[in-house]
């Protein structure tokens, strides 16, 4: 009955936070989502380029945080309309005002073809929010344009378990672009970075299970861990509020019972577990209160964002905080820039530890498998709005393939990026085919040679190995970060990771399930 209690609780939070404003749809009936009454008169073979006879348009809105991206003068865009023969109208939308001027464009019926919406948290549209806007009608189901307008994209979704099925709504229909990123540090986002500058200065080993970290967090408070002579600037441990792998419980309260850091609900025997039900949590819970008494946690690891974290261990050339749960090498800090002074980067301060053995034995760390389908960013929608679906889906289907995937992201060859040296591997240590390139700021398309990853594309394991990884992981420069974060991830989380019957799988509620019990 807790159970019952506690998930439904979850529900109705998502619920409150998919709210969309009133007005939205206002019973605006969606094109009907079958393709029969496509007029494809104008189309050339399905796969085949150009997409169409005459030339086509559509407009397109994407939000962008530089100051260089020009949509009309990118290079990507006359490559792609020499190809397509679509011309493309652009409206780019600032990141922080993105989603509003998406929201007023949905709810006026503004003439959208297409909203690209990935690569942002700004931008982001989770699957629960989509969910809202099919059920208003303000947004297209994709299935049958999927069967009959695209080659790559069709195949893909058979070539990937579970992709097609995470994808589908409670109605049956696709509404969400795909877009598949395999990236596999990401798979293990319960990482716990200690400062291997201080272990080394005070003689400490690895910690192994809770009692040994706290004993190591004791003396980064008490023994200058630092080095630098000043006792009292070292902050033990701090964690951030603003993403589950950074906060302090992801990692630690795994030794006592698993915790995701998110919604903490895991499958226990086929049934729908909440780890915050469980004995093993409170233990979990007391374990980390201990730590606080102590001083071992920083006051502010329950306001502050990680930019805040961030900024406050950038201060100086040695680093002042001791243990940070954080997903990836980001947020750790920063030294000045590496080519002007030789300083290395902070995050080589650090190593991502192993989970800690708890006390019943338990060692376990936060495994998505379905973070690949990115169903918290999706990467954008066609509108009810959209003149013509089938023209856009064949539009958008050579990005599914490694071709157009590479030149998407980067560019023309020799511009963005080059072949591989001979012998060179990609992160996982795969032999890489592509080399990436940078851009004299001179250049004419100097920040604007492509479209980027926020558009939907094919991103598998094996396609990201292709780009050349500097062959050092500790090269002082951070170069050999993407070969670090594989290494770390393969060695210290992926033996420990969450069983994968025991995750629960993205789920969406149905537009008639309100917030009593449906």
């Amino acid at each position: 009955m807790r159970d019952r209690k506690a998930l439904a609780l979850v529900v109705g939070i998502i619920l409150g936070m998919a709210v969309v404003p009133d007005g939205w749809g206002g019973g605006r009936a969606a094109p009907a989502s079958g393709t029969s009454g496509t007029d494809r008169s104008n189309f050339n073979t399905l796969g085949t380029y150009p997409i169409v006879k005459q030339k086509e348009t559509i407009t397109v809105v994407v939000g962008d945080g530089s100051s260089t991206f020009n949509g009309d003068t990118n290079w990507m865009t006359k490559f792609y309309e020499d190809k397509t023969n679509v011309h493309v109208n652009w409206i780019v939308a600032p990141l922080e005002q993105f989603k509003e001027r998406v929201n007023l464009a949905l709810a006026s019926a503004d003439p959208i073809d297409v909203v690209i919406a990935a690569n942002s948290a700004y931008t982001a549209y989770t699957m629960v929010e989509q969910s809202k806007f099919a059920e208003q009608k303000v947004i297209l189901p994709l299935n049958e344009y999927i069967e009959n307008d695209t080659v790559n994209l069709k195949q893909r979704l058979g070539e990937v378990e579970l992709w097609r099925e995470v994808l589908t709504l409670p109605n049956g229909n696709i509404y969400a672009l795909p877009t598949l990123n395999d990236c596999y540090h990401c798979r293990y986002y319960g990482k716990m970075w200690v400062n291997k500058e201080f272990l080394k200065n005070l003689n400490l080993q690895v910690p192994g299970t809770p009692e040994e970290f706290r004993r190591m967090l004791l003396a980064f408070k008490n023994r200058d861990a630092n080095g630098n002579g000043d006792p009292n600037d070292e902050i033990p441990m701090m964690g951030a509020i603003d993403n589950f792998g950074a906060r302090i419980d992801t990692f630690l309260v795994s030794a006592f019972v698993y915790d995701d850091g998110g919604d903490r609900l895991y499958l226990e025997n086929g049934k729908v577990t909440a780890a915050f039900t469980r004995p093993e949590f409170q233990e979990g819970l007391r374990y980390l209160h201990g730590l606080f008494s102590e001083g071992l946690i920083a006051k502010d690891s329950f306001t502050a964002s990680r930019q805040v974290r961030h900024q406050l261990n950038s201060g100086k050339y040695e680093s002042v905080i001791g243990a940070i749960p954080n997903i990836h090498h980001g947020n750790l800090g920063n030294r000045e820039d590496y080519k002007t002074t030789g300083q290395p980067v902070r995050w080589l301060d650090y190593e991502p530890i192993p989970p800690l053995k708890g006390p019943k034995g338990l060692q376990v760390t936060r495994y998505d498998y379905y973070q690949k389908f990115m169903t918290s960013e999706s990467a954008g929608f066609l509108p009810a709005t959209c003149r013509n679906p089938a023209l856009v889906m064949r539009w958008l289907d050579w990005f599914y393939t490694d071709e157009g995937n590479i030149i998407l992201r980067n560019g023309e060859k020799g511009m963005g990026w080059t072949d591989a040296d001979p012998g060179a591997t990609g992160p996982g240590g795969l032999p890489a085919k592509i080399k990436s390139l940078t851009l004299d700021p001179s250049h004419p398309y100097y920040g604007n040679a492509s479209w980027g990853a926020r558009f939907p594309n094919f991103s598998t394991y094996e396609f990201r190995n292709l780009s050349q990884t500097a062959a050092d992981m500790l090269a002082p420069d951070g170069s050999g970060l993407e070969r670090f974060l594989e290494v770390k991830s393969r060695d210290n989380y992926a033996p420990y990771a969450q069983d994968i019957h025991k995750l629960l799988p993205p789920m969406y509620y149905s537009g008639n399930c309100q917030f009593s019990p449906c």
